[in-house]
């Protein structure tokens, strides 16, 4: 297993392959109407942490990315208080490899209430958006999982909100 780990590392980065994947458009339908969103990052892998990646930093570059674009974000006090607002949830999985490499995945997700059809007036937290991306970097770039994943995923998703509900 440590062997293939090392070979798709060893790929990702000889031939910059970075893979991205994103819903259809009609996912775009379901970001209609909403007026603002919560941000949450799960929790950073320990080594990446101790090298400098932090849930708060992530957040932060989120957020001033969906300000500047002039989407709300909705605090976690607001979310709390209200119970069923939506949120952009943020997951970036690192796995440091022998060679001082990190292999990454980050995924950014629009988590929000929705209908169930198979269960009349059942409501259940759903995805409805989601993109994903793929990559690696050297143990001291780490802090670069930020600009080159999280970033565009944010700003993507920026982009296909803003494009169902124009400022």
């Amino acid at each position: 297993m440590q062997y293939v780990l090392q070979l798709i590392v060893v790929a990702l980065i000889w031939g910059n392959i970075e893979g991205a994947q994103g819903l259809d458009a009609g996912s775009r339908e379901s970001l209609r109407g909403i007026s603002g969103v919560g941000v949450v990052v799960e929790d950073i892998n320990p080594e990446a942490s101790a090298d400098g990646l932090s849930q708060d930093a992530i957040r932060t570059a989120a957020e001033l990315i969906l300000r500047s674009k002039g989407i709300r974000v909705i605090t976690n006090v607001e979310r709390t208080r209200l119970g069923s607002a939506p949120y952009l949830y943020i997951n970036v999985n690192t796995l440091k490899e022998e060679l001082g490499l990190y292999a990454y995945a980050v995924n950014v997700d629009l988590k929000q209430v929705v209908g169930l059809l198979s269960i009349k007036n059942a409501q259940a937290w759903g995805a409805t958006w989601s993109a994903s991306v793929v990559g690696a970097v050297g143990e001291a770039n780490v802090l670069q999982i930020i600009a080159n994943a999280v970033e565009p995923l944010v700003k993507d998703f920026a982009h296909d909100f803003l494009s169902v509900n124009p400022r």
